[in-house]
């Protein structure tokens, strides 16, 4: 009964963003750990077969590699490249493959082939850029020459040629259903769409800088251009107008790519990071992590089963979703979860329902498990309820717990028996959470009492401690003598601060009273 009596320890309040576990989190998590893949060069290009078996190719250095999607396992390698390859892509129905190259050319090869089929001439700089039309019929290629140029696939001749690009041509993309149209973004800054029947530029968007990527939605409207670290929107059918931008990287964007079903859109970038947006809002809602600069990315098309991510360091992630028994998919998730969050609400709703005034009410005891701190404060044993909140398993995950039984313990004024006669362990683990957590705002004042009274009572017996335990009081006190430090010098700027603010206010009452003056009217007396 005295436990009930008994209030449990309440954390200190701290205003910590905590990530809530949605269906997007879910899905995007659920592509599990990395595996990682060593190329001989920087990772310039990564593209999936557009139908089964959904393989992918690896562009890196003078190579193409080409992977299962099942088992990961390199199926082929195409070397017959003379010098760097560059943008490596499948044709619709996966049979044909095309890349650049640094010496000028572009080859054609088949997808279960070595040798090229078609070599393509007439570039006079690096191709960077190589895709297939919209038709299967014809590759469009973009170079450091500044060109864009249209080939027919059989003849090996080029149909169009297209100059209006001042500067490098990186990234391309067509418009899904549109044979006629292909988009390209330029070291220029602009973003142009060529019509290959009539030979002409038919819009002209400047993004701003260096554009990177671009990508087209299925509904023939909106046009998605990457450059710096902005994401831009543009509405097609009405000139080129921007719809949106988006800025949520550090550094530049170097790749982009759409989930199956055009709902998601993802972003990698030179920070290190890949963001995956909603279309409709185009608000973050997952954030991964990777241990290098991000050159190229491709999510394959079989209901984003696998991310393929290539970086600076000569290395591909591979992350391949978890299979569940039912072959979960996003849209599974999402009603999986408002499924829980249904059953949850109705279970909060039969809690709080109201008993009829002839029912007959049974009252349900519940035993209040307290936590093992409490249980020893409850027993007005201090000291080792400070040891319990200072395990591995309370004070690193919830320190405010820990801040809050220190709190409890300066409220009973027992704090100085509390910290007496500690173990080296025991005084180690205090030292370490002060150092630890001391800066934090939210603690620093109940942490400074508390370390001043540990150093009270350890100091006149600083010959008997241990080495290590010395060590970690020196270690302590870098600690506070740098937060002091930080201090003085945040003081200092305050005081620059309300000198700079209140000598602009002196400065704007005297233009005040000059203006009134001038507009003042002036009376003059005529003798």
């Amino acid at each position: 009964m005295a436990s009930r009596r008994f209030k449990s320890t309440e954390p200190v309040a701290v205003y910590a963003d905590e990530k809530e576990s949605n269906a997007d989190y879910d899905y995007w998590k659920s592509l599990g750990e990395p595996s990682i893949v060593n190329q001989v060069g920087a990772v310039w290009h990564v593209a999936f077969q557009p139908c089964k078996p959904y393989n992918y190719a690896v562009t890196a250095s003078s190579r193409v590699k080409i992977y299962d999607s099942v088992s990961g396992d390199e199926v082929r390698s195409l070397n017959r490249f003379h010098d760097i390859a560059y943008s490596a892509n499948f044709r619709a129905d996966g049979r044909l493959l095309v890349a650049g190259n640094e010496d000028k050319q572009i080859r054609l090869f088949e997808s279960s082939g070595r040798y090229p089929l078609k070599i393509y001439k007439g570039h006079t700089g690096p191709v960077r850029l190589t895709d297939f039309c919209q038709d299967s019929k014809h590759i469009f290629s973009g170079s450091d020459d500044r060109s864009v140029r249209v080939w027919e696939i059989e003849t090996e001749k080029c149909l169009n040629q297209f100059k209006d690009h001042t500067d490098y041509v990186r990234c391309g993309t067509t418009i899904p259903s549109v044979d006629s149209s292909i988009i390209t973004g330029s070291y220029d800054h602009t973003i142009r769409m060529f019509d290959t029947r009539s030979n002409t530029n038919t819009m002209t968007i400047d993004h701003g800088d260096v554009v990177e990527s671009v990508k087209a939605f299925p509904s023939k409207s909106i046009l998605l251009s990457a450059g710096g670290s902005c994401i831009k929107v543009w509405d097609m059918l009405h000139g080129g107008r921007l719809l949106a931008s988006v800025s949520n990287h550090h550094k530049s964007i170097t790749c982009m790519c759409l989930n199956h079903d055009f709902t998601r859109l993802l972003s990698g970038s030179l920070d290190g990071h890949v963001k995956i947006y909603d279309v409709g809002s185009y608000q973050v809602l997952h954030d991964i992590k990777y241990p290098a600069p991000i050159l190229s990315m491709d999510l394959s098309p079989d209901e984003d089963r696998i991310l393929v991510v290539g970086m600076t360091n000569n290395t591909v992630s591979i992350r391949q979703r978890k299979q569940t028994k039912s072959g979960s998919n996003m849209t599974e998730l999402i009603n999986k979860t408002k499924n829980n969050r249904r059953k949850q609400s109705l279970y909060i709703n039969d809690q709080q329902l109201e008993a009829n005034p002839d029912d007959i009410m049974i009252k349900h005891s519940e035993r209040e498990e307290l936590q093992k701190y409490d249980e020893f404060l409850r027993k007005f044993d201090h000291s080792r309820a400070l040891d319990a909140a200072l395990s591995p398993f309370v004070a690193p995950k919830t320190p405010q717990v820990t801040v809050a039984v220190l709190e409890e313990i300066m409220r009973r004024e027992v704090l100085q028996s509390a910290l007496a006669g500690k173990s080296d362990k025991k005084l180690i683990q205090l030292i370490k959470f002060l150092a630890r957590n001391l800066p934090k705002p939210f603690f620093e004042k109940t942490l400074i009492e508390v370390a001043c009274t540990l150093v009270d009572i350890y100091a006149p017996m600083w010959r008997e401690l241990d080495e290590q335990v010395r060590r970690h009081f020196a270690q302590l006190r870098m600690v506070i003598k740098r937060e002091s430090s930080l201090k003085m010098e945040m003081n200092r700027l305050m005081g620059c601060t309300e000198i700079i603010i209140s000598n602009n206010q002196i400065q704007a009452a005297a233009i005040k009273q000059q203006r009134r003056a001038a507009a003042a009217p002036v009376c003059t007396v005529t003798s």
